[in-house]
């Protein structure tokens, strides 16, 4: 019996040594992790994550602060974000990337919070050995923080809400981005620079899906009181991002009001279908999107 007991209490005692040992690793790796984050010197990051972002999608982002942030974590402010053109996508106030200093063996789990046009974004991504995701959501944000849709011919005061999700276990990711809760103070819109006469939005939206390696565009929509419009089609993706092939089509019904504008419609004219309806191909790449024949 004493035997038995000896043996019991032995075996316990070195499986409390052992959880003891195994936790001070982890404290010292963790200690080790915190040092060493902070002793790289922030424009080494900076520079390292410029150098991915081209490499992997042919974009560069510009901030007018980069730094290193307790306990482990990026803080950037004053983020701006351009394809390879030099053209302004997307504006940032602020954006903080944390990391899971105790998700390393699961894989590294980042989270993000950013402000953006008034609005906030927060998301998260997991990047693993055999696969990754990443979910954001965005409220209320401003549409000035997007750019690209003023050059695009929208000038849009207003703000919307979106949702992104994607995974990735091998080759091409899936997920799906849908924007909704879209609301307008004031928009302008032109087609070939010329301004066209689109008043009282009264509904928006888009809905997307990330299939076969590109992204299908179910309807990027909106519902007015001169015009109904909608884009669909696809986007095959490509390196550089700016690059990437698109396959749209734009389809336009007019309404009364805009029915009597009659030199408007006329540079339409070539792409009506029947009476109230027109649908014009948009073809090129995200870098130059045109008007097709």
């Amino acid at each position: 019996m004493d035997r038995k007991n000896s043996t019991g209490s032995s075996v316990a005692s070195f499986l409390k040594k052992l959880v003891i040992s195994v936790l001070i690793v982890e404290a010292v790796a963790v200690v080790f992790i915190f040092a060493l984050f902070h002793l790289i010197p922030a424009s080494l990051y900076e520079r390292l994550l410029a150098e991915e972002l081209a490499q992997r999608t042919g974009l560069r982002f510009q901030s007018a602060s980069f730094d290193t942030a307790f306990p482990l974590a990026f803080a950037m402010e004053g983020l701006k974000l351009y394809d390879n053109a030099g053209n302004e996508l997307v504006r940032l106030e602020n954006l903080r990337a944390g990391l899971n200093p105790l998700g390393y063996l699961g894989g590294l789990k980042i989270s993000i919070d950013a402000k953006a046009s008034g609005g906030q974004i927060d998301g998260v991504a997991r990047v693993g050995f055999f696969r990754s995701s990443f979910e954001m959501e965005a409220r209320a944000i401003g549409f000035k923080a997007i750019p690209a849709l003023e050059r695009a011919g929208m000038k849009i005061d207003g703000t919307f809400d979106a949702m992104l999700v994607m995974k990735k276990d091998d080759g091409c990711p899936k997920g799906s981005l849908k924007v909704q809760g879209v609301e307008f103070k004031d928009a302008e819109f032109s087609f070939r620079g010329l301004p066209l006469p689109i008043d009282d939005i009264d509904e928006a939206g888009l809905s997307a899906e990330f299939v076969n390696c590109g992204v299908r565009l179910d309807g990027l929509w909106m519902e007015g009181k001169d015009l109904s419009a909608r884009i669909k089609g696809e986007i095959k993706m490509a390196s550089p991002l700016s690059s990437s092939p698109v396959d749209l089509t734009l389809e336009l019904v007019p309404n009364e009001g805009l029915l009597k504008k009659e030199f408007l419609l006329s540079l339409l004219q070539q792409y009506r279908k029947s009476a109230n309806y027109y649908s014009i191909p948009l073809k090129g790449t995200l870098g130059g999107i045109e008007a097709g024949e």
